[in-house]
């Protein structure tokens, strides 16, 4: 142990030479001479200590392996040392969290050594005390270049968390379009898993947000559009709802089911018809020559054909509002 903790490889080198020699003695903390070596990051004494056939699954008092310190250091090189040694459990948990070595790679962050991890063999279905697997955690801490690693390993995507939630329920709930897209690559993923508390899914939850990009992610990639939650509610109402009890500008989501043929019913398309012409009465009242009416004349021109604001129009609606309709002065106002 002293030898390891020192990084002093002749000394271990002479010591591994003596018969009868325990490698695998722990302190009072529960540490071995691995675990010193991994935690003082010395690779050339631990590939000693490897070789010699140290035993690499034991757990310290905090129930940490080598492999779970080394992951959670980010140090790939240490990893991959340890990943050289015959029969390591690249599963174990940590007895608090429930924590693998994949899953301490992935809350550092750390796409190589996830890789690393993945390559060998680690499990990726585990789950944590949570019921977290590694790619709700990738997805929870926003983390797209280890998500995109498990992704590629083939994860499973639809397993559900102990709240019921699916990655992609997460992602949609969050705002976060980049992970859904990264999560949108992986094969039989399922878009219409309902949350077993609301019935909702991860269209319900974009549609909750007001998220329009997200929204017309899952549209493109074939969500449903008309499961109904607990509720009874459809992504449609809820995005409706939303619009009902607000400026036109917030119904961006609306808009981007509205032109999708394919995905909308026509009940709702002659309600929205409606709402669209009762806005137009309003904003037509008693100051059309207003450059801001005009431009929202215009959305809802473009919108009541089925065509979709231009960031450029919706950038020049936002130019022309007045401190009073801006979101930070008055909350019912949004873009």
């Amino acid at each position: 142990m002293i030898a390891a903790r020192s990084g002093r490889t002749d000394i271990t080198n002479i010591l591994l030479e003596g018969k009868h020699v325990n490698l695998d003695i722990q302190e009072e903390n529960g540490d071995t001479a691995v675990i010193i070596a991994v935690q003082r990051r010395k690779p050339v004494t631990l590939r000693e200590l490897v070789r010699a056939g140290s035993d690499l699954n034991l757990q310290n008092q905090e129930g940490l392996t080598p492999l779970m310190i080394a992951a959670r250091s980010g140090r790939t090189d240490i990893t991959n040392v340890l990943l050289e040694g015959k029969h390591i459990d690249l599963d174990i948990q940590e007895k608090r969290t429930g924590w693998s070595a994949l899953h301490f790679s992935v809350e550092r962050g750390d796409s190589a050594t996830t890789e690393a991890l993945l390559k060998a063999g680690a499990n990726p279905h585990l789950k944590d005390k949570n019921g977290d697997t590694a790619v709700i955690m990738a997805v929870k801490r926003h983390e797209p270049a280890t998500l995109r690693e498990l992704v590629r390993a083939g994860s499973d995507l639809n397993l559900q968390n102990q709240e019921g939630l699916t990655p992609l329920m997460i992602a949609a709930r969050s705002g976060r379009t980049d992970i859904t897209n990264i999560l949108l690559e992986g094969e039989h993923i399922n878009l219409d898993i309902q949350e077993k508390r609301t019935g909702q899914s991860a269209l319900h939850f974009s549609a909750e947000e007001g998220d329009s990009a997200t929204t017309e992610a899952l549209l493109k990639a074939g969500a449903n559009p008309h499961l109904k939650d607990k509720n009874g509610a459809t992504a449609m109402e809820i995005t409706e709802q939303r619009a009902q009890s607000s400026l036109v500008s917030k119904t961006l989501p609306m808009r981007v089911m509205m032109t999708q043929p394919s995905l909308y019913d026509s009940q709702y398309a002659l309600r929205y018809q409606r709402q669209l012409k009762s806005e137009r009465d309003d904003l037509g009242g008693d100051d059309t020559s207003s450059s801001l009416t005009r431009l929202k004349l215009k959305e809802l021109e473009l919108v009541s054909e089925g065509k979709v604001p231009t960031a450029g129009q919706q950038s020049q609606i936002k130019m022309k509002m007045t401190p009073e309709m801006d979101p930070e002065h008055s909350p019912d106002f949004n873009l």
